[in-house]
């Protein structure tokens, strides 16, 4: 979806991984990626298939067409829009990320053979080739993003609904309302954690199961937030009571309680603040991470939720 929009650090960071670590032949002219050539090759080679990446996924106005070039270039000279779909500001944002890329040690000087031992050739590390296969979809791909979501087990379709609704608002700059979005999808999340873990109880921990059903149920109207703390709460309260249920003692360690719990609350804070004309802007860049974060979260919440109604 293409956008005015400047990218952030964090977007191009993203932007230069997916170029290297993209296989197919459609963002080069002579079908050229950095799988062909061993993962390894010149800053002008890297540079020009981002921009080819730019022009595949319309996310930036299309001022310069992509062009042909021998790998191996050494003409790195980025010119806004003359050379590259960027403007200055990203260029040097461009630069500054292929630099943390060398010092976060995904990328290296030096490539094997005639290139030559220094910059602008480098080789992706051993270390790089994890970073690549772990590369994150970004939320201008919507395509991709959804396709990612989806894949996870019996995802709750309201989820989907949502997460659909908040990649629009955020491809269109409406920030506010796409976090209101991944608010509510994070509430349905929690919602559907707490009602399956209650029939789960029912059937495994009957006394536990009433104690924690009068807690959330109670006369006072709980907020999603607070629920979501009694439920792991009595997660706990289950499994040292319950030891001999390894299949949940297995799965616990895969996340946290204090990180779920911060997003699950900071979600719903975050939601209600952008509900309301109170002057609270959402930065883009934080909003992204929430982005960036979600599927992972889903995929590991919905682990719990499927345990839970399979073994009810």
């Amino acid at each position: 979806m293409i956008t005015n929009v400047e990218l952030s650090n964090l977007e191009i960071r993203n932007l230069l991984l997916e170029t290297l670590a993209y296989e197919d032949n459609a963002i080069d002219p002579s079908g050229q990626t950095f799988k062909g050539y061993h993962y390894q090759g010149s800053q002008s080679d890297l540079f020009r298939l981002l921009n080819g990446l730019l022009i595949k996924k319309e996310i930036k106005p299309i001022n310069v067409a992509m062009y042909a070039g021998a790998w191996g270039s050494d003409s790195n000279l980025l010119q806004e829009y003359r050379n590259i779909n960027l403007s200055r500001s990203e260029i040097l944002e461009l630069y500054q990320e292929f630099n943390n890329l060398i010092l976060q040690g995904v990328i290296a000087p030096g490539a094997y053979g005639s290139y030559g031992p220094d910059l602008p050739y480098f080789h992706v590390t051993e270390y790089g080739m994890q970073c690549i296969k772990q590369v994150h979809i970004l939320p201008y791909d919507p395509d991709g993003y959804l396709k990612k979501l989806k894949k996870i087990d019996d995802i709750n379709d309201w989820v989907v609904f949502y997460v659909t609704e908040g990649l629009r608002c955020f491809n269109t700059n409406c920030i506010n309302s796409s976090m209101i979005n991944i608010g509510l999808a994070g509430e349905t999340i929690a919602e559907e954690l707490i009602s399956s873990f209650l029939v789960y109880l029912k059937k495994n921990d009957p006394a536990l199961y009433v104690s924690f059903k009068e807690e959330i149920e109670s006369p006072r109207i709980l907020p999603i937030s607070q629920k979501y703390k009694k439920y792991l709460g009595n997660q706990q309260k289950y499994l040292r009571k319950n030891t001999q249920d390894k299949g949940l003692s297995t799965l616990k360690p895969k996340l946290d309680n204090s990180s779920s719990e911060i997003y699950a609350t900071f979600t719903r804070l975050t939601r209600n603040s952008v509900s309301h004309p109170n002057e609270i802007i959402m930065d883009r860049v934080k909003v992204l991470m929430f982005f960036l974060s979600f599927v992972d979260y889903c995929e590991l919440q919905y682990l719990f939720i499927n345990y839970y109604k399979l073994n009810s």
